[in-house]
This record gives structure tokens, sequence and C-alpha cells, in this order.
């Protein structure tokens, strides 16, 4: 009895055992269940991590980018503006100075050291403290308006004497950020002086020419009375040689003698006598052509608004007669109306028919195209002929004074220098295009 009752202990006691170790089993499977949870939630999180190191890592790498291209943005830009030979500066609204090319450190004697951070009034020794342009700077730049071409003439320490040009902008940035201001520095000192100095050459110039053009008025005028007088006693001369022919038919004389005299009065004296008209007929030519330049010169032009169409046909009125003994046909275009000195217009265009008229091919019939139309500022006409044409070699000189194509033909060599004056006169140009044996063809422009 006592064995079976310690046979039930010792089996109590092993159920118990067995029964913590079953306990001990389901604890251990709950406690592996949740290191299996708490493994897939690490690695879960492992390759969240994993996710955001890569996320950062390519943030990180854009950043880096970004960086890069500010940066050689940055230095692109102050490339760009180093370059600029104009001195320029990049101010914040205070304007104290951001930054500054190389153009304003040489011009101004002044070092990136003592310019950036420090304001635009304070630099190089004051000598920004200007007047005029704090009161320009306190007007504007509050509302951040624009300055254009506002002159400053100030004498600087350091460089002298400067007039300058002075233009600003503000700097368009990201809404947020701070607003600057470019300010653009032109210097134009030398440019005013050499403008100043032209003009003073002009206004010489000028006195110079109407000196000219008084001279060569009162010289043609003094030169034409002798040579009036040339004139008359040629005449006359011819006069008493035939006086005296007549007187000699009457007078009984030695044969040897008549043969001499006959000499004298049929050939040598009037071979003298034509020498001295076709010289003095050459002088007074001349001396018209340069009386005409006189007053040319002098003239004061009237400037309106011309018919050309009417005043061509003025023009062509004047060579009616030596059209039709030529045979030349002429063809006129419609042309526009444009601003000019009635006279002088109509002389241009007298002189351009006229030299076609004088140069017309024998062989072949002549004929003169003249046509006309408004262009940009202006009106363009073109003469244009079938005549003998001009050598290349030629062309040049054409406009010159007493230049000619042809020394056996009619003229001094002045018409087309007065074409050239005329035009200029008028604020115009004129070209020229020929050939030899290929006629010439000018265009004219007269601006508005």
């Amino acid at each position: 009895m006592a064995s079976h009752t310690n046979e039930n202990t010792e089996l109590g006691k092993l159920k118990q055992k067995i029964a913590g170790l079953e306990k001990l089993e389901q604890q251990h499977k709950k406690v592996e269940a949740k290191l299996k949870t708490v493994n897939k939630q690490l690695q879960a999180s492992e390759n969240q991590l994993k996710a955001y190191n890569e996320q950062l890592r390519e943030s990180e790498q854009k950043l880096n980018q970004q960086k890069e291209a500010a940066e050689q943005s940055r230095e692109f830009a102050e490339s760009i503006i180093d370059t600029i030979r104009q001195p320029l500066l990049v101010l914040d609204k205070n304007l104290r100075v951001i930054t500054a090319n190389q153009y304003f450190y040489k011009l101004f004697q002044v070092s990136p050291e003592s310019t950036k951070g420090n304001l635009l009034y304070n630099l190089g020794k004051n000598q920004w403290d200007i007047p005029e342009l704090k009161e320009l700077l306190k007007k504007t730049l509050p509302e951040f308006s624009a300055v254009e071409d506002f002159e400053v003439e100030y004498q600087f320490e350091t460089i002298g004497h400067k007039i300058m040009l002075l233009n600003a902008r503000e700097l368009l940035q990201k809404q947020g950020k701070e607003r600057l201001i470019l300010l653009a520095i032109e210097d134009v000192t030398k440019s005013r002086i050499y403008k100043k100095e032209l003009e003073r050459l002009n206004k010489e110039l000028e006195i110079k020419a109407e000196e000219l053009q008084q001279i060569l008025y009162i010289t043609t005028h003094d030169l034409r009375s002798p040579l009036v007088n040339i004139q008359g006693f040629t005449k006359e001369m011819e006069a008493s040689l035939n006086d005296l022919k007549k007187l000699l038919e009457k007078m009984q004389i030695h044969p040897a003698e008549e043969k001499s005299l006959n000499t004298i009065m049929d050939e040598e004296i009037p071979e003298a006598i034509h020498y001295i008209t076709s010289s003095t007929t050459k002088m007074d030519n001349l001396l018209k052509g340069l009386l005409s330049l006189s007053r040319l010169g002098r003239q004061k032009l009237t400037f309106r608004k011309l018919d050309m169409n009417r005043l061509m046909q003025q023009v062509l009125d004047d060579f009616e007669f030596e059209i039709g003994k030529n045979q030349v046909n002429i063809e006129v275009g419609n042309l526009p109306d444009c601003m000019g000195d009635d006279l002088q217009i109509n002389q241009l265009f007298s002189n351009l028919i006229g030299n076609s008229l004088k140069f017309l091919k024998p062989e072949v019939p002549g004929e003169i195209v003249i046509s006309g139309g408004r262009v940009e500022n202006g009106c363009r006409f073109v003469v244009k002929d079938n005549g003998i044409g001009i050598p290349r070699e030629y062309q040049e000189k054409i406009f010159g004074l007493f230049e000619k194509l042809d020394p056996k033909k009619p003229g001094i060599g002045l018409g087309m220098n007065v074409v050239k004056q005329v035009v200029e006169k008028h604020n115009g140009s004129i070209e020229m295009e020929s050939e030899l044996g290929k006629g010439m063809k000018f265009s004219i422009f007269i601006p508005d």
C-alpha cells in the first residue's frame, strides 16, 4: 500500500513536470513567434532604412549637382561681367556693394577688398560721394525704378575729371530673396571731348568754307572785267583788220610786199586772234562755272515737297531741241514726290541728263530711262542711258573738279561735281554703275 502511494506521488510529480515542460514549450513558441514578428519588423525597418538611405543619397547627389550648377552659373556670370569693358556694380537695397567687375576696379583704381561690403558713397576715400548721384538714387531706388543715361560730371581725386552715364536696373531674383541693383557706368569723357573738338573744327571749317566762297566769288568777278576787255579788244582787232584790208586793196603795193602782207593779214593775225578768242572763251566758261559753284555754296536751301513729275518735265523741256536733234528716246516712270530745294534738284537732274545726251553712241539710237520710288526714309531716283559709258579707272574721278570724260567735248568738267554737291547738301547719296560701251546708271537717294 505504501509502495502504491509512492508510485502515485512520483507519477503526480512527473505529470507536473510534463505540464511544466508543456507550458514552457508553449511559452517558448510564443516567444519564438514574437521573435519572428520582431525579425520581420526589423527586416521591414531595415529595408525602409535602406530606402531612406538611398533617397538621402540621391537627394544629396542632386543637391551637390545643384550646388555645382549654381557655382558654375555664378562663375559664368562673373566671367561675363568681367569681360564687359564697362564698370558694373551690384548693390543691395542699402547701396552696399555686393560685387563689382574688374573694369570697375581698373578704371576707378580701387581693390575688391576695399569695395565689397562697403557703401557706394564710401568707396575710394569717399570719391563716390557725389551730390547728383545721391539725389538720383534717393528718388529712384526706393521704388526700384530704372535709371537710364543719367549724366554725372565730377572731379575724382584719383582719376581726375570724368563725365559718366549711369544706368541702373533691378536684378530679378526668386521671391523672398533680397532685392539687388545692377549699376552700369559708362565713361564718356573722351567721346564728349572729341565731340566738342569735332564741333569746333566743323565750325572752323564752315567759316573757312564761307571765306573761300567769298574769295572765289570776288576773284571770278574781278577776273571777268579784264576778260571782257580782252574779248572787246579782240573784236576791235578783227574790225581793224578788215578795215586795214580794205585800205590795202586801194593802195599800190609791190607784189613781193603784197604777198608778205597777205600772209600776215590772212594767216598770222587771224590765227593769233583765233587763239585769243578760243582762250578767252575757255576762260569765260571756267569763270561762269566757278561763279555757279560759288553761288551753289552760298545759296540757302529752301526745302519743300517737290512734284518730281512736273520738275522732270521742266528739265526735259529745256533739252527739247537736243533730244529731237539726236532722236533720243526718253522714258520717264511715275516719280514720287520728295523733299528738296526746287532750283538745286532741277540743276542736279539737268546735269545728269545733259551728261547722258553729251555722251551718246553715234551708231546706236540714244535712250535715257528715268525712274524712281519710295524707299526707307526717303526716295531713290535712277537715271540710266545706253551711251559710251565710263572706263573703270576713271569712275572714281568723275565727281571731281574739272574732270572731263572726253577733252574734245564742250564743258569744263564741273557738271558732275555740282551734282555731288547738291546731293550732299540734301544729306543724300549718289552711286554710279558703268562699263565702257554699255552706258551709265546713276542712283540718287534723297532723304525725307
